[in-house]
């Protein structure tokens, strides 16, 4: 018998009776869902939980430290164009073969399809998070396709997750937020890795302030609508430096970059791409910009907060993220970027939240990941185990 692995009466180690769980997430690469996933692996006691992704790229970001953590990535095909069946063949098999006891899908509309092939191959724990808020379901076709999808969510879900109350009615409709196999989770962040120092003494000498944008490059995160804030600061002679973190590549990436050389912002506005030190890059920033068309409730803003860093933020997305100690700052996207430009220079003077002051709030809110990873796991043990 290997050290430490104890057996119970009917032969079965306890390892082997660990339940089993498929987060169904995308491509497992750099973004909010996906750090979200891998506070709750990195947090889950081992003992107890076997977790594992599909992907749909041959190495994501995140696999090496999945496999490290006693997770595997399952490669799956894309459903790209008209490729459903060949998705759901193979996602079926992975299911089949890896005895699953949760299938959890993190998937947005898509989710439907996930939770009907895990229906159809046994699965009877079938969980579905919502994650987004998104008003715009685009042509005719489109919305027919989320209606279709939203009823197959209904019925093939048995637990229903959100972060946020908008994304669970956006998501699931109005009458689901009233059922008790539904659950409001916030995300959370690792904030002890965020926290202000105890001296207050985070932000580095620098000779021009840092205003610090993180998420991918795409239309929702509307870098584009920074560049022309960053625009107005420095014709009003702000002397901010704008510090863009995120997924390089990709047309709108391209359009980001014209724009910034249209205007003439190269010494105002920086492209970093892929970062493993955001907590240093917020620690150094004096103030945190989030100006996207939409969410579900932001890691990158709960991060920020939790670093203390003054927020100016767009209105597009639920309060409950606010970690209510005065430092986000919501606007509307139409109010312009000369509006905008005035509540960064407001940031900038305000400063950071006190330590304590953002454990009390991390505390109460439940934003940090292990509070996060307790809530998930414990949904997984009172579903299989009763």
């Amino acid at each position: 018998m290997i050290a430490g692995l104890d057996r119970r009466d009917d032969g079965v180690s306890d390892m082997e009776k660990r339940i089993k769980v498929l987060i169904v997430a995308g491509t497992m690469n750099v973004g909010g869902i996906e750090n979200q996933l891998m506070h709750l692996l990195r947090q889950a006691d081992k003992t107890k939980f076997q977790i594992d992704f599909t992907t749909t790229e041959a190495h994501p970001f995140y696999q090496d430290e999945i496999e490290a953590l006693g997770g595997r990535c399952v490669r799956i095909p894309a459903t790209e164009g008209r490729h459903f069946l060949r998705y759901c063949r193979a996602l079926y098999r992975v299911i089949r073969e890896g005895g699953y006891d949760v299938v959890h899908s993190h998937e947005l509309y898509h989710s439907g399809m996930v939770l009907l092939t895990a229906r159809l191959a046994g699965v009877q724990h079938r969980f579905v998070h919502a994650h987004s808020c998104n008003q715009d379901r685009g042509s005719r076709i489109r919305r027919a396709y989320c209606a279709v999808m939203r009823r197959l969510i209904l019925r093939n879900a048995t637990e229903f997750l959100a972060c946020s109350s908008l994304s669970a009615r956006f998501l699931f409709g109005d009458g689901i937020t009233q059922r008790e196999n539904y659950h409001l989770i916030v995300n959370s962040a690792d904030t002890a890795r965020f926290l202000p120092e105890e001296d207050g003494a985070d932000s580095a000498k620098k000779a021009r302030p840092e205003i610090l944008q993180v998420g991918r490059f795409s239309d929702e995160k509307n870098f584009l609508f920074s560049v022309r804030i960053a625009e107005v600061c420095k014709r009003r002679g702000d002397p901010f430096r704008f510090v863009f973190v995120g997924n390089s590549g990709g047309e709108y990436e391209d359009a980001v970059r014209r724009l910034i050389n249209e205007k003439g912002l190269e010494d105002t506005v920086c492209l970093l791409g892929i970062r493993k030190d955001v907590d240093q890059l917020m620690k150094r920033a004096d103030a945190f910009l989030l100006p996207s068309k939409f969410e579900g409730m932001p890691l990158t803003l709960i991060e920020a907060q939790a670093s203390g860093l003054p927020c100016v933020v767009a209105d597009t997305f639920s309060h409950e993220v606010d970690f209510r100690i005065g430092t986000v700052e919501w606007l509307k996207l139409d109010s312009g970027a000369e509006a905008w430009a005035d509540a960064l220079e407001r940031a900038v003077v305000r400063g950071r939240a006190d330590r304590q002051t953002v454990v009390d709030a991390v505390e109460a809110g439940g934003f940090d990941s292990k509070a996060f990873a307790q809530r998930v796991c414990d949904l997984y043990e009172k579903s299989v185990n009763g």
